[in-house]
């Protein structure tokens, strides 16, 4: 594979961009499997331009800007200008290059500026049910919704062009095979990410117990959660409050309530924050969006030994529980009782976090990138 190019594709720098893009570009990097890894980031202005230069990027990383717009077709002639003179800047051949590209779009987009005998070097990575995440999530303007919409279902039907297509759960793939008529054959299952830093540490935990001022029989449920989306079910924390439970909420929306200790801590220090918990909470509405999901979070939970408390909204989550025996499914936030949480803390959290290095670490899953990189085209 040092014969090719890696060019990873990505718009934007949202909140899972450590942990999702970062960690698998330099893991990737760290391999010397390429001859180089090129990191292909679409931003709308220079502020963006200047937050990537505070993150840690591989040496071994180039990373190379184009102008990114916004997802309605009347931009679409110019997104790919802008992503082909991207590309031809490197003045690298085409059949030279494994183009990885996070999301249906860009995929879309570089099949009408690449010729078709590339397309079975370009490897889709979809990470959830975009359409319905747009027509249930996003509240604009009803004709603007329909146009986005429209250009998220025209990329998912040249789907079937690629040899190979990544997707974050089963139930994902499912949904692409019975939806858009995929063959199954073609597609790939690579979860989200938990980055190397995500294990279970004694000596992490009683440093931020203390630092919380929390006592060694005090119970704590923490939930986390890099952004403010509305399938982030942040409600649920006051319910548990209420039912005298400690909670460490680590996400940007604070909840005032005696019970509940929010603090919003950077990428770097959130394992040690989640070592300090009991248990975590991942809570999410029926929707298919929710279903075929890979929540980042829960990949981190349970590298970190974390039993997790969950509804029955995302199969991935539900069927690695059961699985498993890492954790409790309820239906309602009620049922969560000093009894339940008593069991859960007498699970084994170093062997909750060995199982889920093995299928959610970094190694395991840039590996697994690999592999399909290996075997694209064929």
């Amino acid at each position: 594979m040092r014969t090719k190019y890696l060019f990873y594709f990505c718009v934007g720098i949202g909140s899972i961009f450590d942990s999702q893009v970062l960690a698998l570009l330099n893991a990737i990097s760290e391999k010397k499997v390429f001859k180089k890894v090129y990191l292909f980031l679409g931003i709308r202005n220079e502020t963006q331009k200047n937050e990537i230069l505070r993150k840690q990027v591989s040496s071994e990383i180039e990373i190379i800007y184009f102008k990114s717009y916004p997802n309605y077709p009347f931009f679409n002639f110019i997104q790919r200008k802008s992503i082909s003179k991207a590309v031809k800047s490197t003045n690298i051949n085409f059949d030279e290059i494994i183009f990885h590209t996070r999301g249906e779009l860009i995929a879309w987009h570089l099949s009408k500026v690449l010729n078709k005998e590339f397309y079975k070097n370009i490897i889709p990575d979809i990470r959830g049910a975009s359409v319905e995440e747009v027509r249930e999530f996003f509240s604009q303007n009803i004709v603007l919704k329909r146009l986005k919409i429209f250009n998220y279902k025209s990329a998912l039907k040249t789907l079937y062009k690629f040899s190979k297509v990544s997707v974050v759960s089963k139930s994902l793939k499912d949904y692409l095979v019975s939806k858009y008529k995929i063959d199954p054959n073609n597609i790939v299952i690579t979860p989200s990410i938990s980055d190397i830093n995500f294990n279970f540490d004694k000596n992490k935990r009683n440093k931020i117990r203390k630092e919380l001022n929390l006592k060694d029989d005090d119970t704590l449920l923490v939930f986390s959660s890099g952004g403010t989306a509305n399938w982030q079910n942040n409600n649920v924390l006051a319910i548990i409050a209420d039912n005298e439970f400690k909670v460490l909420n680590l996400s940007n929306k604070a909840i005032h309530h005696k019970n509940i200790i929010n603090k919003f801590v950077s990428y770097s220090e959130m394992p040690s924050y989640l070592n300090a918990a009991d248990a975590a909470i991942i809570w999410r509405d029926e929707s298919i969006v929710n279903k075929v999901a890979s929540p980042v979070k829960f990949s981190e939970y349970i590298c970190c030994g974390l039993p997790v408390i969950s509804n029955y909204s995302v199969d991935m989550i539900k069927e690695y529980i059961i699985i498993n025996s890492c954790g409790i499914l309820i239906n309602s936030i009620d049922e969560i009782d000093s009894n339940t949480l008593k069991q859960l803390k007498q699970k084994d959290k170093q062997a909750i976090s060995e199982k889920g290095k093995v299928i959610y670490g970094i190694d395991t899953i840039a590996n697994s990138y690999y592999q399909t990189y290996l075997s694209s085209g064929n």
